[in-house]
């Protein structure tokens, strides 16, 4: 099958939109964007994170990333601190109740991915999963 250069960023977009629209749903019963659970999950993973790392880690801009912050830290869900090392770094982690609501959330969004990989099968999804790396590999 050819496909032609311009059309691979559509086709990926349109894949994504497909993979997330259930998980979307999903989040949007707790009042969470995407973006908002990314961070909450990327930062539940790791702990503590600075803010570029985190932006890196769950794909978001930074400008955007600070909106998300901002709305996640007045909800209770996320603290914010000053690294005692760099007084410009900032140090972000999950307050317990941010930690809370991922451990409500989380199955329900694994659930949304199991339904898929019964869908399309685990093979092909670790394949997916290995092309997508090896594509983020080429610009690394």
């Amino acid at each position: 099958m050819k496909v032609d250069f311009e059309s691979l960023p559509i086709l990926l977009q349109k894949a994504r939109e497909s993979v997330v629209l259930t998980a979307r749903k999903t989040l949007a019963g707790f009042d969470l964007t995407e973006q908002q659970w990314r961070v909450i999950r990327t930062t539940y993973l790791n702990g503590e994170l600075n803010a570029q790392t985190l932006a890196s880690q769950s794909a978001i801009l930074g400008p955007s990333l600070s909106r998300i912050l901002n709305r996640l830290e007045e909800e209770g869900l996320l603290l914010r601190k000053v690294s005692p090392g760099d007084q410009r770094e900032l140090i972000i982690s999950l307050s317990a109740k941010g930690k809370r609501l991922h451990q409500k959330v989380q199955p329900k969004v694994q659930a949304n991915y199991d339904a898929l990989s019964t869908k399309l099968s685990a093979k092909k999804i670790g394949d997916l999963v290995g092309l997508l790396d090896d594509v983020i590999a080429l610009e690394q």
